[in-house]
């Protein structure tokens, strides 16, 4: 007999049972009846709650099975994701590269113009004015600069500050990238980094000085003490280092290029532009002082020209 006819039966002689004893007055035959149709009722729950159990394993296994192909679905298409950021990032490197090229060549043109400027001028005052000893602009068809001073373009570069920014922005800097965007625009550029240095310097700073050094950067090493009350240490001197060669090495007509957003640097910078130079400073946006900002006549935040200058970004693990 199949266990769904079982119920039905059970209730029949249950319910007849119960009618039996009720109508010939026998307790003990309607008690019966009553004691077998609970059991039947339970029964019939039991295996209907089992029943629903089994269904909802079943919907929970193939939620699984689903949220699993899922999963694996998500990670092939994070990891689809990352290989077109890999090629988005490959492909801004190979462009900054390029724009660097291009910057280089303007740069030498410029200097390529100004060479035939003064070569002419050298020209001009020591042949005579003859057919066959013409100015230089005139037979290679090139306009003569005024005879004014040369204008040069001096970086400074607070090492201590610049590393701080770097580190927020999560970059890591080409140098040469960053001496070629801060050279635009000038015809002769000098460029000083102020860092501090290790007593005795370690190996790591001396690669480090020779890879600038390389680069046509002057660098100024200061010492590195302790701070008195904690752990950590600090340059000694880079600050006023900086003001110190602003203040001697500033002509007017040159330009000041200062890489660091520390307000401390206003008094010199106003005293550099009462001598009639211009002033530019290149700060972290978060990082720049109000200072620095009210007085500055041009501002460039390395924020927005940090995919020109970055050699690769690092990554930031929370």
């Amino acid at each position: 007999m199949k266990r769904t006819q079982l119920f039905p039966i059970t209730m029949v002689v249950s319910l007849a049972c119960i009618l039996t004893g009720t109508t010939s007055r026998q307790p003990l035959l309607r008690v019966l009846g009553e004691i077998a149709a609970l059991g039947a009722i339970s029964r019939e729950i039991l295996v209907k709650q089992h029943k629903l159990d089994a269904n909802n394993q079943k919907q929970l296994t193939l939620l699984t099975k689903e949220n699993s192909c899922l999963q694996a679905k998500l990670s092939d298409a994070q990891g689809e994701l990352n290989k077109l950021e890999k090629k988005v990032k490959t492909q801004n490197t190979c462009q900054r590269l390029y724009l660097s090229k291009i910057d280089k060549l303007q740069h030498q043109q410029k200097v390529i113009l100004g060479n035939i400027a003064q070569l002419e001028k050298l020209a001009n005052q020591t042949a005579p004015k003859s057919e066959n000893h013409l100015p230089i602009s005139q037979k290679l068809s090139v306009k003569s600069l005024p005879d004014t001073q040369t204008s040069v373009t001096r970086v400074y570069i607070d090492g201590n500050n610049l590393s701080f920014a770097l580190d927020s922005l999560h970059i890591e800097v080409d140098y040469n990238a960053l001496r070629v965007e801060l050279s635009q625009n000038a015809t002769v550029t000098t460029f000083k980094y102020y860092t501090g240095v290790h007593s005795p310097i370690s190996e790591g700073q001396k690669r480090f000085i020779s890879y600038l050094e390389r680069l046509r950067y002057e660098v100024i090493g200061l010492p590195i003490l302790p701070r008195p009350d904690s752990n950590t240490v600090k340059t000694v001197g880079d600050d006023v280092k900086i003001a110190v060669d602003m203040l001697g090495e500033v002509k007017q007509q040159d330009r000041v290029i200062l890489v660091s957003g520390d307000g401390d640097f206003r008094p010199a910078l106003e005293e550099i532009q009462r001598r009639g130079a211009e002033v530019t400073v290149v700060a972290k946006k978060a990082m720049l002082s109000q200072q620095l900002l009210e007085i500055a006549n041009d501002v460039i935040f390395l924020d927005d020209i940090q995919y020109k200058i970055a050699k690769y970004t690092k990554l930031n693990v929370a």
